[in-house]
């Protein structure tokens, strides 16, 4: 189950480049976001792992991109987590992937939140200014959503006639994902990010999804109690180890 959930997460929040490495998937997007920059290792692997890391180490680096090792209990072969940190890899994040049965939901309509299928730059530049981001990134950012093969909806609300919170959902077959929820800090604490996953969730089981799922990091505590008021409970947890 974990696989299949990283292969459908994989999916959902794409690479722009992946390189296949003797089980180990090699995620290339110009430096933005980790999940899209890091080595997932979910399949049997044969060489010697020392030698995969160099080499890995080596791809990343050509592309000024810092080498991450993405961290979950799939991983192939057995101790690369201790041999990771030996080689100099430190723990930089820690994430909750969670899920929650949509089974008996009902979808309900919330007529302030704006729903489009359609891929919308000013989404994008919304995205990035509430999140203090990199305005050089969106690019990027647009390249990346661009590969999505699957179902998805973007959604926004606003305020004083401003966009005050967006989110990103992400359907593949039964399972609606979670991503981007971001609100602006002068209207955080007013449940705009709970309505806009609901919304999510709605549109997610009008398009037949049985299961929600999303990724929240460890130390997000106002996230974290959100998604736990709303039902969601971990199924597994993962990091990511840096080079230092």
């Amino acid at each position: 189950m974990v696989r299949r959930f990283e292969e459908i997460s994989n999916n959902a929040w794409p690479a722009l480049q992946t390189i296949q490495y003797d089980g180990w998937l090699l995620r290339f997007a110009n430096g933005v976001t980790k999940r899209s920059n890091s080595v997932n290792m979910l399949y049997p692997s044969h060489l010697e792992p020392a030698e995969k890391i160099s080499v890995c180490e080596k791809l990343y680096q050509s592309r000024n991109i810092t080498p991450c090792f993405k961290i979950t209990s799939e991983c192939q072969p057995d101790g690369i987590d201790a041999l990771l940190e030996a080689s100099g890899y430190y723990l930089h994040s820690h994430i909750s992937f969670q899920t929650l049965d949509l089974s008996g939901r009902f979808p309900l309509t919330d007529p302030e939140i704006v729903l489009e299928t359609r891929i919308r730059e000013s989404w994008i530049d919304d995205f990035i200014r509430m999140n203090g981001f990199n305005p050089a990134n969106k690019t990027t950012y647009l390249s990346i959503m661009q590969q999505v093969l699957t179902p998805f909806i973007l959604l926004s609300v606003k305020r004083e006639g401003t966009i005050a919170g967006v989110g990103l959902g992400v359907m593949e077959e039964s399972n609606i994902g979670i991503f981007d929820i971001v609100v602006d800090p002068r209207y955080r604490g007013k449940g705009l990010g709970g309505r806009i996953v609901e919304a999510i969730l709605s549109w997610g089981v009008e398009s037949g999804a049985r299961t929600a799922y999303l990724q929240v990091l460890t130390d997000n505590t106002p996230a974290i109690n959100l998604y736990q008021k709303m039902g969601f409970r971990e199924l597994y947890p993962y990091w990511y180890r840096m080079k230092k």
